[in-house]
């Protein structure tokens, strides 16, 4: 799958991510370089050992076989105090070492830098939004990241397990709903690289994915990731859908998880809203507007349509999706409703 995603995307101005001259690891891009040193030692301890033993097994098979029925055995020996006190210290410091270099790349992980930046990152079925330190922007399915300066991560998910998986730069770190992980690196190496979650979290997990760009301090400074129009409202609310809503809903009047958004700006539905003690009021008509979409995006049962109530739908917090991109939104479906044509699929 990674080497996939590599083919069919590669950086524009960097070698694309790629396995290293061992056919091991990705490129390493950040500054975890003992990870990849003690996988490399552990890796040449196995091979050597495997060498060793397989060597001394085959050659006695060969050299003490037995070749009459009657022959006597070769020796008799019960023990030997001093090989086995050698293959029992020689392993324990092989795995004493591998410890202390472990226990020390486990510390350097732990320790944040006092001037790392303070990143947030929300999972949630199934894409990830990033906040940035200092600035109101937020981004879906991109991140951006300034070269050679520490990235402190806030994670977060609002549904599910997930797993915050950078290959490139060394990081994996599950994010647990209903606490906050964290974790950090410095990004050492300009290009792409891909952020996966490594946690089965449902149907689309496989799309869980963002691109990561580590950038120049100049470019990061211009801030990349608000690529939002004022003054195309429609257009800002088609990127919404395509980074929030596209999973779920269909713009051609299909079914994938939720009621297609083809024409449904304006439209009376039938809705039920969900009792405190279980199960669902009888239907009532709603008008699909600005206020019923505020409702359905920050709770979903208030009023869900006939038919779906059996769906659920991932809670769009104020973290996600405040209400400048709620109007964003708004705006593309009452656009969509006037214009299909415009956002029909390219064949």
């Amino acid at each position: 799958m990674l080497a996939f995603l590599i083919q069919q995307d590669p950086s524009p101005y960097v070698p694309p991510e790629s396995v290293d001259h061992w056919g091991q690891l990705t490129m390493l891009a950040s500054n975890f370089g003992d990870m990849d040193n003690l996988f490399y030692f552990t890796y040449a301890v196995c091979i050597f050992f495997f060498v060793l033993i397989t060597g001394i097994l085959g050659y006695s098979v060969v050299k003490y076989r037995r070749r009459t029925y009657d022959q006597p055995a070769a020796a008799n020996i019960t023990h030997n105090t001093v090989l086995e006190v050698v293959w029992t210290v020689i392993p324990l410091i092989i795995v004493m070492v591998i410890f202390a270099w472990g226990w020390k790349g486990s510390l350097d992980m732990s320790y944040v830098p006092a001037d790392a930046r303070q990143y947030r990152a929300l999972a949630k079925q199934w894409d990830w939004t990033f906040f940035y330190p200092n600035d109101p922007g937020t981004s879906t399915g991109e991140l951006w990241l300034e070269v050679n300066k520490p990235a402190a991560f806030t994670l977060e998910s609002i549904d599910v397990l997930h797993a915050f998986y950078m290959p490139s730069m060394r990081i994996k770190r599950d994010v647990v709903p209903g606490r906050y992980q964290t974790t950090w690196f410095m990004p050492t190496q300009l290009g792409d690289y891909h952020l996966f979650c490594a946690e089965y979290c449902g149907r689309d997990h496989s799309r869980m994915y963002s691109k990561v760009h580590v950038v120049s301090a100049e470019a990061y400074g211009t801030r990349p990731w608000d690529t939002f129009d004022l003054k195309d409202p429609p257009g800002n609310g088609a990127k919404i859908y395509n980074t929030t809503c596209k999973a779920c809903h269909s713009l051609d009047g299909s079914i994938v998880v939720g009621p297609s958004f083809k024409g449904v700006w304006g439209k009376t539905e039938k809705v039920v809203a969900r009792k405190p003690g279980g199960g669902w009021d009888p239907p009532t008509e709603v008008t699909v507007n600005l206020d019923y979409l505020k409702e359905s995006l920050r709770d979903p049962d208030a009023k869900k349509v006939v038919g779906f109530q059996g769906q659920q739908m991932t809670v769009q917090g104020e973290a996600a999706i405040n209400d400048q991109k709620v109007e964003w939104l708004a705006a593309f479906l009452e656009d969509l409703a006037k214009n299909p044509e415009k956002y029909a699929p390219k064949r």
